[in-house]
């Protein structure tokens, strides 16, 4: 059964131009002081069957894939663009989290479920960023955005102290020739604090699923990780902070987050955003396994 929550605030916020709209946040004021966030997945799954021919080409293809003049769909576009687009004003299918929290961001109790939503607004980062901004405003949406904003800003403070780093890898807009499609220009997209505010509640969505999947089907559960890289994968990074009379310390994620955060230069507020950047490239990919979960709750595999 799904729950009907089209009667609920809920909007999504992407950059310009995007179709594939796969997320939708909602925020609600509760009785007891509390709040009601959430956060709601475009539900491929009701269209895409296991074993299909659409689900054994999506496996193929892993993700979709965006260039700079166009995205190769990991689904039709039917789906991708339209009936699995949380549009606004459009009743569609969804997962959803729904979490109760305090003002200051601490969950009181969850929820996973699936869901009927209809989006009031799929706005743009910048669209949302003026609702937040415009204080006259006093409407539903602008106030959930506002609720939203601010307990992301809660959230972000907490995984930073807790020693989570802010890696840099700036995005870029290319601007295309319309008749030849060549590339005739690049500009860096401008991040605003609802960039960090979107990023804030799918991280939350993510772990949060995560730690449901490994309590309920523990077989099922895959580890998402990055291994410790070696200090010698630092040596770049120290050695040019080194240059500017700066020491970065490494030994561990709060160590070197707090080296970056203190690692400025008068006048020079890019040389941070470069550290960061040099940062991401020390760092090791991305590992997954199954049997590392499995060890974990004493469940044997042979995957």
């Amino acid at each position: 059964l799904r729950e009907d929550l089209r009667n609920t605030s809920v909007c999504s916020v992407d950059p310009p131009g995007c179709t594939d709209i796969d997320d939708a946040l909602h925020y609600k004021p509760l009785p007891n002081g509390n709040c009601q966030v959430g956060v709601h997945i475009a539900d491929l799954s009701y269209f895409v069957r296991p074993g299909t021919a659409l689900d054994l080409e999506a496996q193929k293809r892993g993700t979709s894939v965006y260039l700079c003049d166009k995205r190769i769909d990991m689904v039709p576009e039917v789906l991708s663009s339209n009936l699995c687009s949380l549009r606004a004003n459009e009743d569609r299918l969804s997962f959803s989290g729904i979490w109760e929290m305090t003002k200051e961001g601490e969950i009181v109790s969850r929820r996973f479920c699936k869901t009927v939503i209809r989006s009031v607004a799929a706005l743009t980062y910048a669209e949302a960023q003026i609702l937040i901004d415009d204080k006259s405003r006093t409407d539903a949406l602008s106030v959930g955005l506002r609720g939203l904003n601010e307990l992301a800003k809660k959230l972000k403070k907490r995984r930073i102290e807790a020693g989570a780093l802010t890696l840099a890898s700036p995005e870029v807009r290319f601007h295309i020739d319309s008749e030849t499609h060549d590339p005739i220009g690049i500009e860096t997209k401008e991040l605003k604090e609802t960039n960090s505010m979107i990023e804030e509640f799918m991280l939350l969505a993510n772990c949060e699923v995560a730690r449901h999947i490994e309590k309920e089907f523990p077989q099922c559960a895959v580890l998402r990780r990055h291994p410790a890289p070696p200090l010698t994968n630092f040596d770049l990074l120290v050695n040019a902070a080194a240059v500017k009379g700066i020491q970065v310390k490494c030994s561990t994620n709060a160590e070197l987050a707090y080296s970056l955060e203190n690692a400025n230069i008068p006048g020079d507020p890019f040389f941070n955003i470069l550290l960061r950047i040099v940062s991401t490239r020390c760092m090791m990919q991305l590992f997954t396994s199954v049997q590392e979960c499995c060890r974990k709750t004493n469940i044997s595999t042979t995957v």
